[in-house]
């Protein structure tokens, strides 16, 4: 004799084991995405693999809940209408985060600098330290450690200080009145070509005067280095040159003597 009891039951155990099945596969789905996010992120920031994995797992358990509602006859339309929302909302969240990625994308391709090289780009200059999918790490000159964007490097003009043949530096220099105005000029092209060793081959020093008035006059002088490196370090050794040269020029009667 049929037992409609034993019927239900029997189904009340199938949609249990189904549930449990689908409850398995959704972990082994979550756990090999996690591996695979861990593995391919390595050129992405430690705190954003874990946001990736943290998203991609908490879509592949609302993706087995809703299958598991539909296998229980469930009503999700108001579920999938607030993932939709969160979706968005997501999606929100993060795209400058995207934008970065896509910048990224574009910068590789293009190769406008690689790890190892000089740029300056807005007010921030320094030698590439690391470039991920997210943003491009500079050290400057200071020893200062500057995290840039990458999609900054894309709304800006970046220079690429080391393939452009060097580092032009500008070394400001002011004297008071008294100085021979075209023997200074000469002396100071004389000391930045002592530089020479640091210069880049068959370039030469140059002067500019900036202004000149009743208290005396200021110049700069213009170098193009090779190395980026010791723009800090050259700039000091020429101004130390310059002014312990300026008594010689402001008293030359005096130095003659």
């Amino acid at each position: 004799i049929f037992d409609p009891g034993i019927n239900i039951q029997l189904t009340i155990i199938l949609e249990i084991l189904q549930v449990v099945v689908i409850l398995v596969i959704t972990y082994i789905a979550v756990r090999i995405f996690r591996t695979v996010v861990r593995r391919v992120g390595g050129t992405v920031p430690g705190g954003l693999v874990a946001s990736f994995q943290q998203i991609g797992s908490w879509s592949i358990w609302v993706i087995g809940i809703i299958i598991i509602l539909s296998q229980l006859q469930v009503n999700i339309q108001i579920l999938l209408l607030l993932l939709f929302l969160g979706g968005i909302a997501v999606i929100s969240a993060y795209r400058n985060i995207l934008t970065d990625i896509a910048a990224a994308q574009f910068i590789s391709n293009y190769q406008a600098f690689k790890v190892g090289e000089w740029i300056e780009v807005r007010n921030h200059y320094g030698r590439v330290i690391e470039r991920n999918l997210v943003h491009t790490k500079l050290v400057t000159p200071d020893n200062e450690i500057v995290v840039i964007p990458n999609s900054l490097l894309l709304k800006h003009s970046v220079v690429n200080r080391t393939r452009s043949g060097g580092l032009r530096i500008q070394i400001p220099l002011s004297v008071k009145r008294g100085p021979d105005m075209k023997s200074l000029e000469e002396r100071l092209l004389e000391i930045g070509a002592e530089m020479r060793i640091d210069l880049v081959p068959d370039s030469s020093p140059q002067v500019r005067m900036l202004e000149v008035n009743d208290e005396g006059a200021r110049f700069v002088l213009m170098l193009y280095i090779a190395n980026p490196a010791k723009r800090d370090q050259i700039v000091s050794d020429v101004q130390k040159r310059v002014y312990e040269l300026l008594p010689e020029l402001e008293n030359p009667r005096h130095s003659r003597a």
